[in-house]
Formats: structure tokens, C-alpha cells, sequence
């Protein structure tokens, strides 16, 4: 198996409607902004994955055949955090996706998928439950490959932690770029 690769670019890969900063605006949930977290919906143990990369800042990523997995440590952000996505740029591509995003494809929200269907307006559509769970102030994701349109062998993801008032607290990647949009981390087959 290759060894994955993780690094920043400075490509921009803005998290929310218009969020600049570290988490200073609120942003919209997800039509549905599902709050389910159900450790019993977890049929693996998240403590077996071999996660080959860490990005230093909570976010852990591994592929396999079937699925992709991600984890997000949210520690740094504290207690107060009620909602927790992965963003996803599918096929690396920020001319594809959400503009409002900067070429995000999906975002999981809360164990559930969603993907992009406008890209000049906050639209998502549900695709359904991940595998998920929480233990503690880390929430791990099962997403099937199979449900992902486009994938390519190279794709960007982050992750942010938001209060109940959807409000970023916490970033993985926490570096910005001079516009002040969060940089995704790059995953390298």
C-alpha cells in the first residue's frame, strides 16, 4: 500500500458563507442539520484504523478500498461544541463544488453526508448516515467510497468545530491564507 501524504497549500478552502478569521461569524447549517451522534452506529473500532496521517491539529485520515475514514480531535476547542464537520473537496478541484466553500464537494455534518448542489448558494443535499461516533471531544466518520461522485486519487478535506449557534470555534487546518480563508490539508495517494 502507498503511503499517504498530508500537507497544507495555500490554496484557499474557506470555511462557511463568509467566515474570515478564526471563527468570528456564524455560518448556515445543512438543510436538515442533523445533531445525532450515535456511538451505536458504529460498527468498527476506531481505535483499530491505522490512521497513516495526522495533520498535527486533530484532523487523521485514512483510505482503504472501501472507505474513508476521518477523525477530529476537537480538544482545543473545549466543551461547548455541538456540531462538527468534515469538509470535502472531492477532486481537488475549487472551480468544482462549492464556491461558498471553495470547490467543496460534500461535507459530513453531524454523521450525516452531503453533497454540493449549487455552487453559487448554500444548497446540500442529504445522501444519508455515516458510520459515526463520539467519544469524548473526538468524533470519528465511516463514509463508503461508493458515494462519492468524482473522487480523484488526490482530495482535500478540513474540519471545523461550531457551537450551538453554528459559530466556528475550531479549524483543522487552523492556517489561513492572506484573504483569510482556511487552507485544506491535501491527501496524497
Amino acid at each position: 500500500m502507498y503511503k499517504k501524504i498530508f500537507t497544507a497549500i495555500s490554496l484557499a478552502f474557506g470555511i462557511g458563507m463568509a467566515v474570515v478569521g478564526c471563527g468570528t461569524d456564524a455560518k448556515q447549517p445543512t438543510p436538515l442539520a442533523h445533531h445525532a451522534k450515535n456511538p451505536e452506529q458504529l460498527d468498527f473500532d476506531p481505535s483499530s484504523v491505522n490512521w497513516e496521517t495526522d495533520n498535527g491539529e486533530g484532523l487523521k485520515l485514512h483510505l482503504d478500498d472501501t472507505y474513508l475514514y476521518m477523525q477530529f480531535d476537537h480538544t482545543k476547542a473545549g466543551s461547548a461544541i455541538h456540531n462538527i464537520q468534515f469538509i470535502i473537496d472531492i477532486d481537488n478541484n475549487t472551480s468544482t463544488g462549492n464556491a461558498l466553500e471553495n470547490g467543496a464537494d460534500y461535507i459530513v455534518e453531524n454523521g450525516y453526508l452531503y453533497q454540493s448542489l449549487d455552487r453559487d448558494k448554500w444548497d446540500w443535499y442529504e445522501i444519508g448516515k455515516v458510520e459515526s461516533a463520539v467519544s469524548g471531544l473526538v468524533d470519528t466518520v465511516r463514509v463508503k467510497l461508493k458515494k462519492f461522485e468524482n473522487m480523484q486519487r488526490t482530495f482535500g478535506v478540513s474540519a471545523q468545530a461550531l457551537d450551538q449557534n453554528w459559530k466556528p470555534v475550531y479549524y483543522s487546518p487552523s492556517a489561513v491564507d492572506e484573504m483569510g480563508n482556511h487552507l485544506k490539508t491535501i491527501y496524497r495517494p
